[in-house]
């Protein structure tokens, strides 16, 4: 037996004591699968919340922007404000992913073959083809502003050249490809309380990113004193409305996690997701918006519906985490007892 074996293996008593034995090992002691968790939590640090939360963002503004255009609905300051936000965020969004990744080669060989059944190959794709058709449109803008080359006949060649009304048609599509696959991202796991939600999370995430988009258009357009009436008095209205929306999906969520959502409610991830989300994220918004409108209290609850958003998102991730390395969670989850019941309403 070689000398690293023979430290590992020790007598006391006449029982053998191993490294990895609950009974013998007292570091191990008290914990099941001999200390083990079933799985591995997501290695996710705080680019990945972040970036989804930009990446929600950036469809969300897309989204509004879109529709305000088919509707015919011209305002140069909220389409100025919706196409430089994408471009931001579609620039942040990779650049946050990549630096989770640790390698760049990482991102660029999920570009190398598109894998239909993958989330986060079609993920890497979209956000590679929003990123593009959002970098075009932004510098269509930058060249109607003078910010690209002047006014000269560079910027007019690419105005010419570049048809940002068809190509903010065709990149709406991609983007909420983008917010809603953020939440298939987390679902498409063994993790309980995400793959229990599997059916909802990405109509949550996205109802989220359209949320904190209104709130972002919003707040730019108070901030700087652009935009019509019009413009704001229906970013008024649809707040409200998709903040409902997004609480309505949050509590089908928990009523879907059932059992396996008690991570979220834990002393580590409560006062993001009670007091960061449901609180200062939805009600807290809701109430400001319903009453009588003002500036200020548009611009408060704008911000509160941003922050909420990121804590949601950092909420999810934490209690994922939280879910993994719950034995008990796992098992059960695996057991079939997370299967569809007949009284099961979701």
């Amino acid at each position: 037996m070689s000398e690293a074996t023979s430290e590992s293996v020790q007598q006391s008593n006449g029982r053998v004591e191993t490294s990895h034995h609950p009974e013998t090992d007292p570091k191990r002691r008290d914990k099941n699968y001999y200390g083990i968790p079933p799985i591995k939590r997501a290695h996710w640090t705080w680019q990945v919340p972040l970036y989804f939360w930009l990446g929600g963002i950036g469809a969300g503004t897309q989204l509004f922007a879109t529709v305000a255009q088919l509707l015919g609905h011209k305002d140069e300051a909220l389409t100025r404000v919706s196409r430089y936000t994408v471009l931001l965020t579609m620039l942040l969004s990779p650049v946050l992913l990549i630096w989770d990744l640790g390698r760049p080669e990482r991102f660029y060989n999920m570009l190398r073959i598109l894998k239909l059944r993958s989330p986060m190959s079609t993920q890497s794709w979209s956000l590679f083809t929003f990123g593009n058709l959002g970098g075009l449109i932004a510098a269509r803008q930058a060249a109607e502003d003078g910010l690209l080359f002047g006014d000269n006949v560079l910027s007019r060649l690419v105005i010419r050249l570049i048809p940002a009304r068809l190509l903010t048609v065709l990149a709406m599509p991609v983007g909420l490809f983008v917010g809603f696959n953020t939440g298939n991202l987390v679902s498409a796991t063994s993790v309980p309380i995400w793959a229990r939600n599997w059916m909802l999370m990405g109509p949550t995430f996205l109802a989220s990113g359209v949320s904190t988009a209104l709130s972002w258009l919003s707040l730019v357009l108070h901030l700087g004193h652009w935009g019509e009436e019009k413009t704001l008095r229906v970013l008024h209205r649809a707040e409200k409305a998709v903040i409902l929306i997004e609480g309505a999906l949050i509590g089908a969520s928990l009523i879907r996690m059932s059992r396996w959502s008690k991570p979220l409610f834990s002393k580590e991830v409560a006062p993001l997701f009670v007091g960061g989300t449901l609180i200062a994220g939805i009600a807290a918004p809701f109430a400001l918006l319903a009453g009588k409108e003002s500036r200020s209290k548009s611009m408060l609850a704008s911000v509160l519906a941003l922050a909420g958003g990121l804590a949601f998102r950092f909420a999810i991730i934490a209690a994922g985490r939280k879910s993994a390395d719950d034995p008990e969670a796992y098992f059960t989850f695996a057991s079939g007892e997370s299967a569809p019941q007949p009284e099961d309403k979701i």
